[in-house]
């Protein structure tokens, strides 16, 4: 079964749109707002099927590390080592057959435009990010009031705990 729809997603760009993520930076914990990203990510597509999710990071994995891709969940996860990430991507959509197929998620205005150029769909980091928070509101809802309703085995404070404790 062939992949359909690819989606790019500039992972720094992204990163700073959530308060968790930019705190982590702040703190220059890199490492975790990585993996942060990649977990929200997970539970924003939980189902990939005709998707291909490529996220692209500034630098390199660790500092000593030799890994230029690798796939996580799912996901295909690229770094950048001495380039920006910016042209890994501009990269993959020229190399794309079909760039009509892309997603590119970024605020980056040069890759925006660059995007349009060659036909690919377009959606800003701030605008991925609304999306995002309006899913996770949907689902935390759902998932209260099946609890109000018994319908999950979970109990109330299962819930709240999910909510409040890491």
């Amino acid at each position: 079964m062939p992949v359909n729809e690819r989606i790019l997603i500039d992972g720094m760009n992204l990163m700073y749109k959530f308060p968790d993520l930019a705190f982590c930076l702040g703190e220059y914990r890199l490492q975790d707002a990585r993996i942060g990203l990649l977990v929200h990510l997970k539970r924003h597509f939980p189902d990939l099927g005709l998707r291909k999710v490529l996220v692209f990071f500034d630098g390199k994995k660790e500092l000593l590390s030799e890994c230029y891709s690798e796939e996580w969940e799912g996901f295909s996860i690229h770094y950048s080592h001495e380039k920006k990430a910016d042209e890994l991507i501009i990269g993959y959509l020229n190399y794309c057959q079909v760039p009509s197929q892309c997603l590119v998620v970024t605020s980056d205005k040069e890759i925006l435009s660059y995007a349009r150029r060659l036909r690919a769909k377009r959606k800003t980091s701030e605008e991925f990010y609304v999306e995002w928070v309006k899913r996770e509101t949907e689902v935390d809802e759902t998932e209260f009031n099946h609890l109000k309703e018994g319908l999950t085995p979970s109990s109330e404070s299962d819930y709240w705990e999910r909510q409040f404790l890491p």
